[in-house]
This record gives C-alpha cells, sequence and structure tokens, in this order.
C-alpha cells in the first residue's frame, strides 16, 4: 500500500524528532542511522525514502525549524498591533524562535554545521531572502502609516538581517546560547536600536 501524503508527513516528523533526540543525546557526529531508525520505530528503509543521507537529514532538521520560526514570523507581521510593533516582534522571534527550537541540542549544533556546512550555506541564502521579503512588507506598511520614514526598504530590511544573524544559533556558542536571559536582553536592546532608527521624528519624540 502506497502511503497517504499525511502518513509520509507525519513518518518524515517523527524521524526529524528522533533525529533532534539523539543530537541532544549523542551529537550529531555520534548519532547513526541505526539510532535513528530505532528513536523513530521505523526501517532504515523508511528513513532512507524521506532522506538520502545523515547530512541531509541534519539539514532537514535545520529546515524544518527556520520553516517553523518564518510561520511564527509571518504571524506577528500579520497582527493588528503597530508597524513598529510588528516590526519589533518579527526580528525578535526570528532570534527567539531558532534559539528555543535547538537548545536541547546545542552542544552537537557545531558538529552538524561543520557536516553540513557547504549545503547549508545555499540554504540559509533562500532562508534570508524570505525572511528579508518579509521585513520589508512590515518596513513598507511603516512607511505607509507614517511610522517609519521613508527609507531603501530594502538595504534597511538587509542590514536589520546581518544585524540579528549575530544572535542566531550559527553564531552563538553553546555557552552563549545556554543564557537565555542574557541573550534576550541583548537582542532586546539590539532591536529597540534597529527600530528606532527607522522611526519617524513624531514616534521617536513619543517613545
Amino acid at each position: 500500500m502506497v502511503p497517504s501524503p499525511v502518513d509520509a508527513l507525519n513518518t518524515a516528523q517523527a524521524i526529524l524528532d528522533a533525529c533532534d533526540c539523539l543530537m541532544a543525546r549523542y551529537g550529531f557526529r555520534k548519532m547513526t542511522m541505526d539510532d535513528v531508525a530505532r528513536e523513530a520505530g521505523v526501517s532504515r528503509r523508511t528513513i532512507y525514502h524521506h532522506f538520502v543521507n545523515k547530512e541531509d537529514l541534519g539539514l532537514s532538521s535545520i529546515g524544518r525549524v527556520v520553516d517553523q520560526v518564518y510561520a511564527e514570523m509571518e504571524k506577528y507581521a500579520s497582527s493588528e498591533e503597530t508597524s513598529q510593533r510588528r516590526l519589533e516582534d518579527v526580528l525578535a522571534v526570528r532570534v527567539i524562535g531558532r534559539l528555543d527550537r535547538v537548545r536541547a541540542y546545542a552542544m552537537s549544533l557545531d558538529e552538524l554545521f561543520e557536516a553540513v556546512r557547504p549545503q547549508y550555506l545555499l540554504r540559509r541564502n533562500a532562508f534570508f531572502a524570505r525572511e528579508k521579503e518579509l521585513l520589508a512588507r512590515v518596513i513598507e506598511s511603516g512607511i505607509l502609516a507614517g511610522e517609519f520614514r521613508k527609507c531603501d526598504v530594502s538595504a534597511v530590511a538587509d542590514s536589520m538581517l546581518l544585524a540579528t544573524n549575530a544572535f542566531i544559533p550559527y553564531s552563538l556558542s553553546p555557552d552563549e546560547m545556554g543564557s537565555p536571559v542574557e541573550v534576550g536582553t541583548r537582542l532586546a536592546a539590539m532591536v529597540d536600536l534597529l527600530v528606532a532608527a527607522i522611526l519617524t521624528n513624531e514616534k521617536r519624540e513619543t517613545r
């Protein structure tokens, strides 16, 4: 029997869940596909039906995190809040959403990125382009609403991505990721500076 798309999706998610658990337990380097099969309760053949190899599985784990965080960013970008608040929320969740999802296996991230770096860098460009487009939409709405001054929207969105990239898991050591309060405080200060830079004079005066 050919599995339904829903069943196939559920199986893939279960395999990714197992991968995340094992990275927390053993690290990416020591984790084997046999381990993943046992943890997920599937055969090795089933894993290879969904993922080309161990590296593809690791990349897919990263991709799932990015997709989940992007969905959260979309939710905040589409809220009824002011453009200023929406931009602050989108920038904050871009970082915090990633950190929260990888914190359990933070110690193995260096191993994972070392193994998949070339392939990850190719995918990262697509991830960042999608997020840049979302930021640009929020900034443009703020300009139309009179909250943000007129600016080069593409350049500003790009700069905001680059600035907050310093806080995403690829840029932080496991020890730095282990202090959510400290990261949150530093991130809030950065987001405040980034958003304040494009506020209109009227908005700045009412802060």
